[in-house]
């Protein structure tokens, strides 16, 4: 083994899980420490999905010196609850604001861990070891990718990105990391049929026209893409509608609010809550009643439904679909959840309600990998979060080391 050298312990030919280890003489650092994407929905305790690394666990002496996180979505964070407390772990704000106040809402406990603020384009040096964060534009504020130096080789691993979301400026931060010797990059879409992402300014014009239609909205997507709230939300108000939330979303909301003032809040004009009788709204107890000011009942937004964008959840879904005759459901995620969400798609059956689908993707699509590519310029591609690992080399025309789990890369 040499004195550097790069693991992925996962995700190297599967979508979502991340973990790469990268090691300069005695200093091991990790990026990324995520749950399986087949983990969702199955239950189990993050102690079921861990991998082969020595030294990081609860139970291990810790010989690994800190973890650095691109973004909180689960499948690159979600196994830090079995992470050794002695190991910091470096982040964004936000990130670390959801990982404290959100993810235990739903059963994920972070709160053993050292959690460290990382700045965009801060750089953090571990003796030879030096790591810098890159800001870029996903599904979820504050994504990070990481430029990587050590023994005289440079190394960008992108996380998860994409450049078509309301910061797809941001992006082009990547492409002033040149010629790294390797990049380590995302190809989530790549099993997908061949499409050039729809921009989140689109998506808000085709939302604008769906709440044109003379009846309630139902709309289906996921608090923390605050890109898609924003979306929701500006084309709510150009048609004089008031989108209602539920005190879950208000909460995340308020975590986002460091991130400046132009960040919609509960208090802001054409936002109401509803406070839905749930498990989620439960936990937040004595928060919950600081939103009671804005709170809105059944009877009003049934009393003239054409006027309201409703946040779906299940809770308030199946009463409106039961009292109003004159509803439109709307899913603003990946199609593919909704195959698993079938209580959305059973409800939709149950009152002949055709699904709108609306939504674009969270990750770069082949256009976006491919110029990203040309702008860098690397001596090697290493796939990673992608299921198509064996074909880069061929895809993009540039020298690829696929890798498998667990295999050793001397660097």
């Amino acid at each position: 083994m040499s004195e550097h050298h790069l693991i992925i312990h996962r995700a190297a030919n599967e979508i979502g899980g991340n973990c790469i280890e990268i090691t300069s003489g005695e200093t091991r650092v990790l990026f990324d420490f995520g749950l399986p994407l087949y983990s969702i929905g199955e239950n189990e305790p993050a102690r079921k999905y861990r991998m082969k690394i020595s030294g990081v666990y609860k139970d291990d002496i810790p010989l690994v010196k800190a973890v650095f996180i691109t973004h909180a979505h689960p499948d690159h964070c979600g196994l830090l609850a079995e992470l050794n407390s002695k190991i910091p772990v470096y982040a964004a704000p936000s990130a670390i604001l959801l990982l404290k106040n959100i993810a235990p809402l739903f059963g994920n406990n972070f709160g053993h861990l050292h959690f460290i603020p990382l700045n965009p384009n801060e750089t953090v040096s571990f003796d030879e070891l030096k790591i810098k964060s890159i800001p870029l534009d996903h599904s979820i504020p504050q994504s990070y990718a990481y430029q990587i130096e050590t023994g005289g080789k440079k190394i960008l691993y992108t996380g998860d990105f994409r450049s078509h979301g309301k910061c797809s400026y941001l992006t082009k931060n990547l492409t002033l990391c040149k010629k790294p010797d390797y990049l380590i990059l995302e190809g989530t879409t790549l099993n997908r049929p061949p499409q050039i992402a729809l921009s989140e300014k689109s998506l808000q014009s085709k939302t604008e026209e769906l709440l044109r239609r003379n009846k309630l909205a139902i709309i289906y997507f996921s608090a923390q893409n605050l890109d898609r709230f924003i979306s929701v939300y500006n084309a709510a108000r150009t048609l004089h509608k008031t989108i209602v939330i539920d005190p879950y979303t208000c909460f995340v909301l308020e975590q986002f609010s460091q991130l400046g003032k132009n960040i919609p809040q509960w208090y802001w004009p054409n936002i109401r809550v509803y406070f839905a009788n749930n498990t989620i709204t439960k936990k937040l107890k004595g928060i919950k009643y600081r939103y009671k000011s804005k709170k809105i009942s059944l009877k009003e937004i049934l009393s003239e439904p054409s006027k309201y964008v409703i946040k779906d959840n299940s809770n308030i879904r199946l009463k409106l679909l039961s009292l109003s005759k004159e509803v439109s459901i709307i899913y603003s995620a990946w199609p593919g959840y909704l195959e698993k969400d079938s209580l959305f798609k059973q409800n939709s059956e149950i009152f002949k309600l055709p699904i709108d689908i609306l939504h674009t993707s969270g990750h770069a699509d082949f256009d976006t990998l491919s110029h990203l590519i040309r702008e860098v310029s690397p001596r090697f591609l290493i796939p990673i979060h992608t299921c198509r690992a064996q074909d880069y080399q061929s895809l993009f025309k540039v020298p690829a080391l696929p890798l498998k789990n667990g295999e050793i890369l001397d660097i």
